[in-house]
């Protein structure tokens, strides 16, 4: 190769690394309010005039959703490991990276197969292709499903007929996100202050380890750490602490939960835990038990069956409820009684779960104004700290609410604090009803695209099915070539308008994860759009900061599109009431973030950073391939 051209490929490719490493220091000093709101949909689309007639073919494009991706491990010995307290065998974890069309320890995608993908690898002077399915478990957590890895097909028809014989091999545990970002815990799923008794289960022991409720289990202050005291046990007193991965449900009511063990010099017990949990309402009483590895299955049976299990039981000491509000009783209103996403409202109760600030809270009506959508509520959360504040509530559409509670809080009740001084700028909390009987249409028909300034040579598509209404899809694409990056549908569950836009809350049908999108719909053949967070974050320009996208053709299917959704909101907002406000008492509260003050973190920049970083390095290939 000439030197001068292999020097400028060279320099190239240091331009390319530099201006990547450059576009992730600046998001990196982003204020937190942007990080945590820079999407894809960041990108401002170009307005020239070569997009109307601009027409592309996404190619059915072989790679890994971004929810995918990352650095993980997988345990490939220990098998005879002894859990959290003893030594046996050596435990030894082999890092597992998935980029956006590879695997490299396995394989190159090859082609998708309903739901499982072809990996193919190179031995010798040959290639082999092997059948995976990989299934997202929770944020940090993928089961793999595969034949076993020394069984590889050089005849693609053969390796197609594996993919119905697969079973579950390993589990993947995330330790870094896409761009080697440090990954986000997850809130426990058994929260708050509990006593426990605890036992190995080695087939030689009669007698639990712990047999009395006097070592301690809490996940207090922060709902994504565990902290296990082992007091008054056969062996001496210690402490672990486990950060949480994440949970999910399993077959035939099984509810999984997966573990990260903090302390270093691990070696001979298991990083990582995967264990079982049942929550006995009746008895007042939580099981879990744990494998004695790091797989979901090693001496692994049920919640009270396993290597090592706890029984736990709340804590004695927790804090009655004040007299006033049993008292005052009053109530929440009847659209919104029932089960939403993360909340619960029954009569004048509510729980809620906070993941994003790994909190949950019980709110209990004390004062209601229906007519305002106000409501004084006692607050108590996981960790047993207790206020009184405000509450908004509204109604968006059939399906979809929106509460938040104000910037005073108080250990007393105090009826100031749901005056309008003390109701600035709230920060709304979005949720779903669980079941809906009326489907929402989503806001836009047709098929619509744009180019990506952002990210030179790559558009978007964003489309609508023209018999399925409730249902969107969103496409990212290279310009010229067709090949798709990214490809997303999406659930409508309601929409609403507000200030002069459009908010539409989602489902996003792959991981079933809730998204807001906030958009302006100019005419049937213009509009602007951008993500809004899981809960849809006020004060988003779309014209400025979103998306503009030209209608390039009609909705999926035979029929004709039909107009754009006229943007109404499906309810009116109560009214605010306008008083004066009264000064607070020398005994009254400080003006500060309260307790029962909600997170309503939006998401990460991953999204766009995945795109940009698969962008990139595809890029990268080329210029290396030339």
């Amino acid at each position: 190769m000439d030197s001068k051209i292999f020097r400028m490929r060279i320099e190239i490719l240091a331009l390319v690394l530099l201006s990547t490493a450059a576009f992730a220091q600046n998001i990196a000093q982003l204020p937190m309010n942007w990080s945590k709101s820079f999407e894809v949909s960041v990108s401002t689309m170009a307005t020239t005039n070569e997009l109307r007639n601009y027409e592309t073919h996404m190619s059915a494009g072989c790679y890994f959703p971004a929810e995918l991706q990352g650095e993980f491990v997988m345990q490939v010995s220990g098998k005879n490991a002894k859990g959290s307290m003893t030594k046996g065998a050596p435990i030894q974890y082999s890092p597992v990276n998935i980029t956006y069309n590879a695997i490299p320890v396995w394989g190159t995608c090859h082609r998708k197969v309903g739901n499982n993908v072809l990996l193919m690898d190179s031995y010798g002077d040959g290639e082999c292709i092997r059948c995976f399915r990989l299934e997202r478990r929770a944020r940090n957590i993928i089961e793999v499903f595969s034949e076993n890895l020394n069984r590889c097909y050089t005849n693609e028809q053969a390796a197609i007929e594996s993919c119905g014989t697969l079973n579950a091999t390993s589990i993947l545990y995330r330790t870094r996100d896409v761009g080697a970002a440090p990954i986000a815990y997850e809130y426990c799923p058994i929260a708050g202050r509990y006593h426990f008794k605890y036992n190995i289960n080695e087939g030689t022991e009669e007698k639990f380890e712990c047999n009395s409720f006097s070592s301690d289990f809490d996940t207090c202050p922060v709902g994504s750490v565990i902290h296990l005291q082992f007091k008054r046990c056969s062996f001496d007193s210690f402490d672990i602490t486990f950060n949480c991965l994440g949970s999910w449900d399993g077959p035939n009511g099984a509810r999984y939960i997966a573990l990260e063990d903090t302390r270093e010099g691990g070696g001979f017990r298991p990083q990582y835990r995967c264990g079982l949990y049942y929550v006995d309402t009746k008895k007042g009483k939580t099981y879990l038990s744990f494998s004695s590895d790091s797989s979901c299955n090693q001496n692994l049976m049920n919640a009270t069956g396993g290597y090592e299990t706890l029984v736990l039981t709340k804590a004695t000491n927790q804090k009655i409820t004040p007299s006033y509000v049993k008292n005052h009783l009053s109530s929440f209103p009847k659209w919104a009684q029932g089960e939403w996403e993360e909340s619960l409202v029954v009569d004048g109760t509510m729980t809620f779960i906070d993941r994003n600030g790994y909190n949950s809270f019980t709110f209990i009506a004390v004062d209601s104004n229906h007519e305002t959508g106000r409501y004084v509520v006692y607050s108590k959360d996981h960790c047993e700290r207790e206020a009184f504040a405000c509450m908004l509530m509204r109604q968006r559409s059939e399906n979809v609410m929106e509460f938040t509670t104000g910037l005073l809080s108080s250990p007393i009740y105090q009826p100031y604090l749901c005056e309008d001084p003390n109701l600035d700028k709230p920060v709304w909390m979005t949720q779903a009803r669980i079941e809906r009987t009326v489907e929402s249409p989503c806001p836009i028909t047709g098929q619509y695209m744009g180019r990506i300034v952002d990210i030179p040579g790559m558009c978007a598509e964003l489309s609508s099915n023209c018999h399925t209404r409730e249902v969107m899809y969103f496409k990212v694409s290279d310009c010229e070539t067709g090949e798709l990056y990214e490809e997303r549908s999406y659930q409508c569950l309601g929409q609403w308008e507000e200030k002069g836009v459009m908010y539409t809350y989602t489902m996003r049908n792959d991981t079933k994860t809730k998204e807001c999108f906030v958009g302006v719909i100019m005419n049937d053949e213009e509009i602007y759009i951008k993500e809004a967070g899981d809960h849809c974050i006020r004060n988003i320009d779309p014209k400025e900061q979103g998306m503009r996208l030209y209608k390039k053709g009609q909705c999926y299917g035979n029929s004709p599109s039909p107009a754009p959704t006229p943007m109404r909101p499906n309810t009116k907002d109560p009214s605010m009431r306008h008083t004066t406000y009264r000064p607070r008492s020398p005994a009254g509260p400080t003006r500060m973030p309260p307790r029962v003050f909600l997170s309503s973190a939006s998401g990460t920049y991953s999204s766009c950073f995945t795109i940009l970083f698969t962008v990139i390095i595809s890029r990268l290939k080329m210029i290396i391939a030339i």
